[in-house]
């Protein structure tokens, strides 16, 4: 290069000093480079036989420049390596579940396909499955999997807990070298994971010093593994919390509650917030024999009685005509919410929480169905009944849901109990499970499965026979109906998620292209064919993927 050229090299001198002019050379001609040769010339850079290049002589000197910043570089100080990677016992995947787990993960991924989907199963859909049952044989995940399951596990919060369950102790330490993954350690302890509950000390110093998530966790696993150690962890800090944080270490209490709480959620009745009033009643309610729940069933008994005037049996309602300052530190909300009436909402209110055990006394000894089945006076049946199915949800109570729910067969709008849907599904969750698939595949045959959808969410996995057997039957009077399926796709893809596996077999004859009447929907036919293959298919897929992580491959 011309020495007219170059840029001056800089004077021997201190090293702090050449660097500066070498820095100030280089911030020369980036200026020059952002505003142009022609507005500001670099300088060093004009002189004899430059004039028409000088935008090349900037970028000869921009090279120049870069390998001599490059070559004087000298290395930083080294960083102390990560810690190793904590040990997992639990066992290896079998060499074939760790293939599908890669392709699983893999299809998550995937572009999905535009318009039909196609016979193909729903990996990402399976995912789930997958995770749960490998959780369930104790497998770990392959290190070289972490990443992907991690980045699965931002992606779908709903994947979180299986992900992170299968992950283990080596996915946390992984977590923490990424910015991107430290969702896994939200919820733990210092360094991702919880002390033991049989460590005192480590218990103790993570709930007086720990993030609110991890004292939200640490308080959750020390009430799962023993109750009356989690309420007394929780109740040497109580007045000292703030009113936000004890709301939630509160809803903590449902797991194992049990009447050795009822003095501590008594207490809590007094407590400024009142959200947290609010929660301690509702706790106490679902206690029998609390003493919050004597009283709420002396006010209930006041409010709905048996009608001895009438003619036939029936059931007289007298709402409460206000709502004192006793009954609102039991938890009942004075103001309703808009469009309700004070009296119906404070009946509902208490009647919800009144024990249902109360009842049969107040009845004359009658039963929980034969209560639900006598008339109500004076148009209160809507509000009476509500209350109690809230109530059986809330007390867990099998006879009062069974009840509530009456047969599976009578038309919705005249059940006995609610005509919602999703309030006959949280009572449906109170049935035992073949119980719950047998009314449902009752309630399916009777009224097909357009109101269905929500029920079928609250029935044990994999289906039961008699639950599998009415939606297939139900899907292919859909098929011969003429309708398009994707009227049924929430129940189709249910139906890949929760049918057994062993319907395939089943299904096989309905994948066949069916002749299509003039009545019927254009093309419908070659839409439930691909309908029925694809979920063939994820069936034998579903199959598959136990077989192989059991071994039996």
């Amino acid at each position: 290069m011309d020495t007219a050229t170059t840029p001056s090299t800089p004077p021997a001198g201190r090293p702090e000093d050449a660097a500066d002019d070498s820095a100030r050379a280089w911030e020369e001609l980036v200026t020059s480079a952002l505003l142009g040769t022609d507005r500001r010339p670099p300088a060093g850079l004009a002189g004899p036989g430059t004039a028409r290049d000088v935008p090349g002589a900037l970028l000869d000197a921009a090279a120049l420049h870069t390998v001599r910043r490059r070559a004087g570089l000298r290395p930083g100080p080294a960083v102390p390596p990560p810690e190793r990677a904590p040990a997992d016992p639990r066992g290896p995947l079998p060499g074939a579940a760790r293939v599908r787990l890669d392709q699983l993960l893999a299809g998550r991924t995937a572009p999905s396909p535009a318009g039909r989907r196609g016979a193909s199963p729903d990996l990402a859909e399976l995912l789930p499955q997958w995770l749960s049952l490998a959780n369930e044989l104790g497998y770990k995940a392959p290190p070289a999997a972490l990443p992907a399951l991690l980045d699965a596990a931002r992606a779908r919060t709903d994947l979180r807990p299986q992900a992170l369950r299968l992950a283990g102790p080596r996915g946390l330490w992984l977590a923490r070298l990424n910015p991107e993954w430290k969702f896994a350690l939200r919820g733990t302890g210092a360094g991702g994971r919880l002390p033991s509950p049989d460590d005192p000390d480590g218990v103790r110093a993570l709930w007086d010093e720990g993030l609110f998530a991890e004292r939200v966790a640490l308080l959750a696993a020390v009430r799962t593994r023993d109750p009356a150690a989690g309420l007394a962890l929780l109740a040497s800090t109580w007045p000292t919390e703030r009113a936000e944080d004890r709301l939630m270490f509160l809803d903590s209490l449902r797991t194992g509650l049990s009447d050795a709480d009822e003095e501590f959620l008594e207490a809590a009745l007094a407590d400024r917030s009142r959200n947290v009033r609010a929660t301690a009643a509702e706790l106490l309610s679902a206690l029998p024999a609390s003493a919050l729940a004597g009283r709420m069933a002396g006010r209930a008994a006041t409010c709905v009685g048996l009608d001895r005037t009438a003619g036939s049996p029936a059931i007289a309602v007298e709402a409460p005509h206000e709502c004192d300052a006793a009954m609102q530190r039991d938890g009942l909300m004075a103001t309703p919410p808009a469009g309700r009436g004070e009296r119906s909402w404070w009946l509902g209110q208490l009647v919800e929480a009144a024990p249902l055990s109360c009842w049969p006394a107040r009845f004359g000894g009658r039963g929980p169905e034969e209560i639900v089945a006598l008339p109500v006076a004076d148009d209160w049946q809507a509000e009476l009944h509500a209350a109690w199915c809230r109530a059986a949800v809330r007390q867990r109570d099998a006879a009062w849901s069974r009840a509530l729910l009456g047969s599976p067969g009578a038309p919705p709008a005249t059940g006995p109990g609610t005509s919602s849907l999703a309030e006959r599904a949280q009572l449906l969750s109170m049935l035992p499970t073949g119980e719950r698939a047998r009314w449902v595949a009752s309630f399916i045959a009777a009224h097909g499965l357009s109101e269905a959808f929500q029920l079928l969410g609250v029935c044990a996995v994999p289906w039961d026979e008699p639950l599998g057997a009415a939606v297939i039957d139900a899907l292919d009077i859909a098929r011969d109906a003429g309708s398009y399926p994707w009227s049924f796709s929430g129940v189709m893809g249910l139906a890949e998620r929760c049918l057994d596996p062993a319907a395939a077999r089943q299904l096989e004859s309905l994948t066949a292209l069916p002749d299509e009447a003039e009545d019927t929907s254009p093309g419908a036919g070659g839409y439930w064919s691909e309908a029925f293959r694809r979920l063939v298919s994820t069936l034998r897929l579903r199959a598959a993927m136990r077989a192989e992580l059991i071994g039996t491959t």
